[in-house]
């Protein structure tokens, strides 16, 4: 019986993205990192920088997920309205937060605080803030939603100081076995042993090389045990059919 977890989504918030211009890496990142917390990722969705379509997907997500994650849209343009519409799907209004407001004075005490750098301490009323050591504008959250910028740097580093913050979920266990045979060769036996052990779930993803290919198999599950044994039968299994296997 698999452990009742905790879920999330992920929206990613960028006309950029969606044009091709920009490749998203912020979902790569932070599914792995959510991996890690032992919080299952449930959807991950890239939306246009569009008021209607920010605030109906975070209702939408907010109700579906015990955490939702955005980024992008929280910057100085135009164009980043990340902010102002979730303080509209959270019905609240969207202020100048005065502890925002010193960090950037004092960031930028040797240039210009311009009306468009202001603005990235504007913020939901009821919101709190997520520190960004590199480029001082903070993210926030608001109830069950984290906000980040979507520059990748910034993201990343953000991400990785406030997720101590953030309640650990039950470990996932894993496990790693490689292969030189095909999927096609080793497939009946890999669903046998998914179907023997149901706690766990295998994932099959093929890789190819400058002269070889192979399959790369991640046994994951609550239970230690569950995953070293499926681990050590697939192994075994793949040795026997003199497949070069390796287990890490």
């Amino acid at each position: 019986m698999k452990l009742l977890r905790k879920k999330s989504g992920i929206i990613i918030i960028g006309n950029e993205i969606l044009s091709g211009k920009t490749l998203d890496r912020n979902s790569n990142f932070l599914c792995k990192r959510l991996l890690k917390k032992g919080i299952d990722v449930q959807e991950v969705s890239i939306i246009p920088d569009i008021k209607k379509i920010i605030i109906e997907k975070i209702n939408l997500f907010r109700k579906k997920f015990d955490y939702v994650f955005t980024t992008g849209g929280i910057g100085p343009t135009h164009d980043d309205i990340t902010s102002k519409s979730i303080a509209e799907a959270f019905n609240v209004d969207i202020v100048l937060n005065n502890e925002a407001r010193k960090r950037l004075e004092k960031h930028y005490s040797d240039d210009v605080l311009t009306k468009a750098r202001l603005k990235m301490a504007f913020i939901p009323k009821t919101a709190k803030l997520i520190d960004n050591p590199v480029s001082i504008a903070p993210g926030f959250y608001i109830g069950n939603v984290f906000v980040f910028p979507g520059v990748p740097k910034i993201f990343q580093i953000m991400i990785d100081q406030f997720f101590d913050k953030i309640d650990k979920g039950n470990k996932y266990y894993q496990k790693n076995v490689t292969t030189i045979l095909s999927e096609g060769l080793i497939g009946e036996f890999i669903e046998k042993v998914q179907k023997k052990f149901i706690s766990i779930e295998i994932g099959s993803y093929p890789y190819f090389k400058k002269n070889s290919f192979g399959v790369s198999l991640i046994i994951k599950g609550d239970k230690k045990k569950e995953v070293e044994k499926a681990s050590i039968e697939i192994f075994n299994y793949l040795k026997f059919k003199n497949g070069s296997p390796r287990l890490f």
